[in-house]
């Protein structure tokens, strides 16, 4: 695989990032309401990321959070490793911090760095009902914001916990922002590295089409992440799957 591939599978999948993607779906209800007690105040899921079901390995990530009753902050932090590595370096981090609601997480700021690239971020004005995105210090572009809109990266939790979520909303990222629809699909038994999973199922499709996300969350790990399957326009998968997973460490 020649580098350029690499990076753009590794960009992919994180503009899920977690920016999401486009088929008819309607919205889901579960039981219960977003409340910060069904979340552990701190935890990590470390992931391996591979090409593919069985594919070999490209590179790792690592998920961490934090919170109150009315504050989060959460993070990834991806890189290439063992021959993905010595192709191209890739690092990479996304960070969103914003407050915890009734109806669930409100972020206030989404940032994205790169090695080597200018710094980016969403930065969320919700009496505004605006989000504008921006590039170093200048705008690069806005969208309005409507009540549930998520960034990349918030959205991993939100779709955990929510009592329910509208027909679409609006995820953010760090260049764009899309409509984007959830659908909740079946539970099963799911195995990865860390182990074996009783899992929730979520499609992630965007409205324009050009990314489809497929989520497993840990009905029995608070509705932790432990697989996540990307498939991108360029026909690249990308496969993340929990190495191990620690909520409250």
């Amino acid at each position: 695989m020649n580098p350029t591939t690499i990076r753009a599978a590794f960009v992919a999948c994180l503009a899920f990032a977690l920016a999401f993607g486009g088929a008819p779906a309607t919205g889901w209800t579960q039981e219960g309401d977003w409340g910060a007690e069904k979340w552990p105040e701190k935890g990590s899921v470390d992931f391996q990321v591979s090409l593919g079901f069985g594919g070999v390995p490209i590179g790792r990530a690592n998920h961490t959070w934090s919170h109150g009753r009315e504050q989060y902050q959460m993070r990834l932090a991806v890189e290439t490793t063992g021959m993905a590595a010595s192709l191209r370096k890739l690092g990479y981090v996304q960070q969103s911090e914003g407050s915890i609601g009734k109806e669930g997480l409100q972020p206030r700021r989404f940032d994205v760095t790169q090695l080597g690239k200018t710094p980016e971020a969403a930065l969320f004005d919700w009496e505004a009902a605006r989000v504008s995105i921006q590039r170093g210090s200048r705008e690069r572009r806005s969208a309005s914001l409507a009540a549930g809109d998520q960034d990349m990266l918030s959205v991993w939790h939100q779709v955990g916990h929510a009592g329910a979520l509208p027909d679409s909303l609006l995820v953010v990222g760090n260049k764009d922002a899309r409509r984007t629809r959830i659908t909740r699909l079946e539970d099963g038994s799911l195995q990865v590295p860390a182990g074996q999973f009783a899992t929730r199922h979520f499609k992630v499709r965007s409205e324009d089409g050009r990314v489809a996300i497929d989520l497993w969350l840990a009905l029995d790990r608070y509705m932790l992440p432990v697989r996540a399957v990307l498939d991108d326009t360029k026909s690249v998968t990308l496969v993340l799957e929990a190495i191990s997973v620690n909520p409250g460490q």
